[in-house]
């Protein structure tokens, strides 16, 4: 009963996320979750957030079958376009006087802490909107499990600080008005900005642990990699992301699995390195069988 329980539920679900460990094959088992998608005739996009992508090795140039479709993100360009976003909005906003010291700042913030995440996490919003309509399911490959944590922390942290800065604008502003005896009835470009930027936070919230999302996590046998998966689930699920699947990946049948409150997908170990649509498919065929 649980498996056709589990069955129905996946193909339900329009958005995935695979985390895990460096090394420990989410780019392979985010290939063969989209292949055996395709095949059952959803259009599927599968995305890689990883720095160091994978999937066009995973595929190994061959052609892709129908219903599937593969885009890694440049997270250089991505950092860069959203850099100059903000520059843009800064544009609209901040006086000449003081503008191109703003500038030379937000190029350093290019180097510090955060502008990995943010960068992503707009790219990821732009896939969405961009693409949420045309596919039935979205596969994000995500990078290394430190980075996936910290990328899904973005939105609640972004979500209060806008608030705080849309109340705080709204209260000068009407304080302005006040000290000026008169109301301004022109739009503030500022609260726009900031609204604006709100919104598309709050449907990056709701595609991270909406009801059309699924959350993997995928590790290999070994102490250190599931250490690893239990330490990913805990800080996941402690910000608010319901981790739905463990994939257990080159699992030998003898081995427990070390999380029995989980749904499971065992994938055994191939004979040779699963690269290439043929060996993918033999993944899929194992994912299917564990549902």
């Amino acid at each position: 009963m649980r498996k056709a329980e589990n069955h129905k539920n996946i193909y339900k679900k329009r958005f995935f996320f695979l985390s895990g460990k460096g090394g420990v094959g989410k780019s392979t088992l985010s290939s063969s979750l989209a292949l055996l998608f395709s095949q059952k005739g959803f259009k599927t996009l599968v995305v890689s957030l990883d720095p160091a992508h994978s999937l066009s090795i995973a595929f190994a140039d061959s052609p892709l079958p129908p219903n599937l479709s593969v885009h890694e993100i440049d997270v250089e360009k991505e950092m860069k376009n959203y850099l100059n976003k903000v520059k843009k909005d800064a544009e609209k906003i901040v006086s000449p006087v003081i503008l191109e010291e703003i500038k030379k700042q937000i190029e350093i913030a290019y180097y510090s802490p955060g502008a990995f995440e943010l960068a992503i996490a707009d790219a990821i919003y732009k896939i969405y909107k961009n693409y949420g309509s045309q596919y039935n399911k979205i596969i994000f490959d995500t990078a290394p499990s430190g980075y996936t944590v910290r990328l899904m922390t973005v939105p609640d942290l972004l979500e209060n600080w806008l608030k705080h800065m849309i109340n705080l604008r709204k209260k000068a502003l009407k304080l302005k008005a006040m000290a000026e005896l008169k109301e301004s009835s022109e739009e503030d470009p500022l609260i726009s900005i900031l609204e604006r930027r709100l919104k598309e936070t709050q449907t990056l919230s709701y595609l991270f642990s909406g009801e059309e999302t699924s959350f993997m996590v995928v590790t290999n046998p070994g102490k250190l990699p599931i250490e690893i998966a239990k330490r990913t689930i805990k800080e996941l699920e402690s910000a608010g992301i319901t981790v739905e699947y463990i994939v257990l990946n080159k699992w030998k049948e003898k081995i427990p699995t070390p999380f029995p409150h989980k749904k499971t997908i065992f994938i055994e170990e191939l004979p040779e390195e699963p690269i290439g649509v043929e060996n993918l498919k033999k993944i899929a065929e194992m994912i299917e069988r564990s549902l």
